[in-house]
């Protein structure tokens, strides 16, 4: 991947951007330029809030039951 700053991005008008500096979790992953998130630790949020949403609705499906 292409070395590129939050700002050239930004104005190239691209939605992400790659500093080749790990996140502080340690991935090595692109970008948002809106927020500056590492795209893998919002992919692995996006999974983990859905897996809370699957048992929440479990739980509350087995307690009508």
């Amino acid at each position: 991947m292409k070395v590129i700053t939050r700002i050239e991005a930004a104005q190239a008008g691209l939605n992400r951007f790659y500093t080749g500096k790990p996140c502080r979790r340690g991935h090595n992953s692109e970008r948002l330029v809106s927020s500056g998130a590492c795209v893998e630790c919002n992919r692995l949020a996006q999974i983990r809030l859905r897996d809370e949403l699957k048992n929440y609705r479990r739980m509350a499906e087995e307690a009508r039951a």
